[in-house]
């Protein structure tokens, strides 16, 4: 009994170290935003200045937008890429599956810099100047390995007797496609396109690498404030980024709920008529 008792409580300290060392940073941030002393070496009492100052900052709202627009293009990019290619490799054979992964994990362990220096050197070598769409394609290039994993792991546990039950009820490849796979697939695609904005809006290698002189994300904007010192300006952008990601999650979480209750219920509904 003494020996469960102390694994529990090792298990329990482990939980917590990594707890704290996860959210510690995010509470420092939080609080240094808040911060009225604006060089941050002591607590000055607290303030909304420097969220007022960032509103007011046109730069950080064209950059903050530059990065929405790219996350958005890089998302509908991925997950389109993602879900043509798994459905196009389940009908490959048994070797062209196996080289559909290990050129999908390929793109996921190859260092990111790696590729975007060769999309640099790609892109300069052909004459296409640096901006907008090189970083779009260098950031679809990599989220698209992530969203694919996720949509490939739902697709392999999803049955195909729904596909084939479907063909034997006389609906056609694409009302199967639109009524009994994409439905099967919706988690998945919602969780690969949470990723794919995320892991667009905060990159900063390829951005780096591909924008050029005409495109500045909201990350490379931080970078280059922080060179000097780090500024309550950039805890406070920091912030309002975690808040919308967090408020875009939650909304999605409870969209995903109240679309899965609400099918349960259907369910229920119909049985009860039938009964």
């Amino acid at each position: 009994m003494s020996s469960v008792r102390k694994r529990h409580s090792f298990s329990t300290a482990v939980l917590a170290a990594v707890l704290v060392l996860f959210y510690a940073p995010i509470l420092v941030v939080a609080v240094n935003a808040l911060n009225q002393d604006d060089t941050l070496n002591s607590w000055g009492g607290g303030t909304l200045r420097w969220f007022r100052q960032i509103l007011a900052d046109g730069r950080v709202r064209g950059d903050f937008g530059t990065s929405a627009l790219i996350a958005a293009a890089t998302t509908i990019l991925s997950v389109a890429i993602a879900l043509t290619t798994v459905l196009a490799a389940r009908r490959l054979p048994h070797g062209g599956r196996t080289a559909f992964n290990m050129i999908t994990y390929a793109r996921l362990m190859l260092p990111e810099v790696v590729t975007a220096v060769g999309l640099f050197l790609l892109f300069r070598r052909f004459g296409i100047e640096m901006g907008l769409v090189p970083v779009i394609i260098g950031h679809t290039l990599f989220c698209s390995a992530y969203a694919t994993v996720v949509v490939q792991a739902r697709y392999a546990a999803v049955s195909g007797r729904f596909s084939e039950a479907a063909a034997d009820l006389g609906a056609g490849p694409w009302r199967t496609f639109r009524r009994v796979t994409l439905p099967l697939l919706a988690p998945a695609l919602v969780v690969a396109g949470l990723l794919s904005f995320t892991f667009s809006f905060d990159d900063v290698v390829s951005s780096v690498f591909l924008s050029g002189s005409s495109v500045e994300t909201l990350p490379m904007l931080m970078m280059g404030m922080i060179r000097q010192r780090v500024t309550p300006e950039v805890n406070a952008i920091a912030v309002a980024v975690m808040t919308i990601t967090f408020a875009v999650v939650a909304l999605v979480v409870a969209a995903t709920s109240v679309r899965a209750a609400g099918g349960v219920r259907s369910s229920r509904d119909g049985a009860t008529d039938d009964e």
